[in-house]
């Protein structure tokens, strides 16, 4: 079970650096508006998902 949570660590991490990379060659290096950055911080929130869901769950492996 700590394998799943670490895997799904590392895929949703890396979401926001995918998508602000993506933006920046998108934009070609231009400023970002208010909306790239709500955006990217957006997509952070399936990672703190996961760190909620593996805090809940960490008294499940102990049992």
């Amino acid at each position: 079970m700590k394998q799943l949570f670490t895997y799904l660590q590392i895929l949703t991490i890396t979401f926001p650096i995918i998508i602000f990379s993506a933006y920046i060659i998108m934009d070609e290096g231009d400023q970002f508006t208010d909306e790239h950055y709500l955006i990217t911080s957006l997509s952070a929130i399936p990672f703190f998902i996961v760190l909620l869901v593996k805090f809940l769950m960490s008294d499940a492996d102990k049992e």
